[in-house]
């Protein structure tokens, strides 16, 4: 108890509150617990004879330290010789359990009179956890400067100004009908996608996610199977082909990118490409350049002229033209995945938008960038990093998709990946000053790279701004998050072969055969 008061006591959860699985657990507990302000006690119930099913059926593989039930979530059946029963999941635990756990319940409940609330635990999981928002949702989270409530995106309230500044729609910022959507307000409709249909200012009932007596802007979207409306702070654009675009293995082998890439190794390598065959890849792709819309973008003669000069008159050409300014018209959008007036930039957003027309003019030429940042090119043999840290920063923070792409990769311990090349410096202060080069405020990207490690290059040597630090990493490579909030986000590089060769694994495959999937 010392210790649960001792945390309860910490600025997060005095500023955002807390929930607490399955505690306080005897009435000694709840006696000395009555101190703090608890909202709310949430109570499954779910009859003895499904809980004996629930916890007896229960099997652990000992391997992969997954847990399958017999009944709800059947293991395949290669696996089933080898799994386990756990010790506290015999019928005779389970019995102790179950006393013990009623003897302490009707105890316990007294302590919170008029604050329990009984959910049904025999329905699906997810109504289970809809009646447990409703439940929440009655409660007074909000203040008048953070009149918002129930954005996974936050930990707890929040005002308009963060919303906007976080990249959903806002009274100044506001969707047009017909514009794709996706929601992400806790509950029924997290995650929902549609078309906006009607869009008109209300004040809130202080049941739907805004402090009652506030004005907002309701919006409704419909999908395939029927609508639903909510406040414009929880809408965010469903766009996540933004500038540092991000996406999953899945997403990597799911793309135009992937069905495109021409490697006899397999798409976590490269095949070597000419500097001819690259360059007259810049010419198409250039002549025939398309924006995030489809539609064309003129490069004059002048130019063009300018881009195949700078190209041919480097060793490294492919890299060095990379890191210049090169613009390549006048800039007609503030949104930087839409724009594609500068070389490197234009370059990106062909990648982020993974469209096959622009990526197939580009392909060989980005081959031989990826081939340049992995390989020497003399002997064919592996570039290696010498390791460290190294920082990027992004003048716009990524897209409320993007974020969730993140959380979610942190939480399930998976691979993400920039579909995008990744610059990057070992100067946090230049780092510092691209970020805050628009706006004043952008996103920090800190990456760790391990020590000899294949999978990026320090080209400073090539770069076109002298003596300027500069990593640069190959599209489509491989991170896990290890940290992020709303101004900055901490990775650690890994192979960019990784999840590539555990589904290989996965469906018996060897050698380099998971590579070329």
């Amino acid at each position: 108890m010392r210790i649960m008061q001792e945390r309860l006591c910490k600025p997060d959860v005095m500023n955002r509150g807390c929930l607490l699985d399955n505690f306080p657990l005897t009435a000694e507990q709840a006696n000395a617990f009555v101190t703090f302000q608890i909202e709310k006690v949430l109570l499954v119930d779910v009859p003895e004879e499904d809980l004996i099913v629930r916890a007896t059926q229960r099997r652990l593989d000992p391997l992969t330290g997954r847990i399958y039930h017999l009944k709800y979530r059947p293991p395949p059946r290669e696996i089933s010789a080898r799994l386990v029963q756990r010790d506290d999941d015999s019928e005779e635990s389970v019995a102790k359990r179950l006393a013990e756990y009623k003897r302490h319940i009707q105890a316990t409940l007294p302590f919170f009179e008029g604050k329990v609330v009984r959910l049904d635990g025999t329905k699906a999981p997810a109504e289970v956890v809809d009646l447990a928002c409703v439940a929440l949702d009655s409660l007074e989270w909000t203040s008048e400067d953070l009149p918002y409530f129930g954005n996974a995106a936050f930990a707890g309230p929040f005002s308009m100004e963060k919303a906007t500044r976080a990249g959903f729609y806002s009274p100044e910022h506001l969707p047009d009908e017909g514009d794709k959507a996706v929601c992400f307000q806790r509950g029924a409709n997290w995650q929902r996608r549609g078309k906006v249909a009607e869009i008109s200012e209300r004040q809130s009932d202080g049941k739907s996610g805004l402090r009652k007596g506030f004005d907002g802007v309701l919006v409704s979207v419909t999908d395939g199977s029927g609508s639903f409306s909510c406040w414009s702070a929880f809408l965010a654009p469903m766009n996540d082909r933004e500038y540092s675009s991000l996406c999953t293995t899945h997403g990597l082998l799911s793309s135009n990118f992937c069905a495109l890439y021409p490697c006899s190794k397999g798409v976590g390598d490269v095949d070597f490409v000419s500097k001819e065959a690259a360059r007259q890849s810049l010419q198409k792709w250039l002549a025939e350049l398309e924006d995030s819309e489809g539609e064309a973008l003129e490069v004059n003669e002048e130019t063009m002229e300018m881009v195949l000069k700078l190209f041919a008159s480097q060793e490294e050409s492919s890299l060095y033209l990379y890191t210049t300014n090169q613009k390549l018209g006048r800039r007609i959008s503030l949104v930087t995945g839409q724009d594609y007036s500068i070389y490197y930039r234009a370059l990106n957003n062909t990648l982020n938008c993974d469209a096959a027309r622009n990526l197939s003019n580009a392909m060989p030429l980005v081959q031989r960038m990826i081939f340049s940042l992995l390989y020497n090119e003399k002997d064919s043999s592996m570039r290696y990093h010498a390791g460290g840290r190294v920082w990027k920063g992004d003048t716009q923070r990524p897209v409320p998709l993007n974020m969730q792409k993140l959380r979610e990769a942190q939480r399930l311990e998976k691979i993400i990946r920039f579909r995008q090349f990744q610059s990057t410096t070992d100067d946090k202060a230049l780092a510092e000053k691209y970020r805050t080069r628009e706006d004043g405020r952008g996103y920090l990207w800190i990456i760790d790279i391990p020590s000899h490690f294949w999978g990026a290059r320090d080209i400073h040597d090539i770069s076109w701004k002298n003596k300027e630090s500069e990593t640069l990493f190959p599209p489509y490579s491989a991170f896990r998050v290890q940290s992020l909030d709303e101004n900055q986000c901490h990775l650690l590089a890994v192979d960019r072969r990784s999840e590539l060769t555990d589904r290989a694994e996965r469906h018996g495959w060897g050698g380099t055969r998971e590579l070329q999937i």
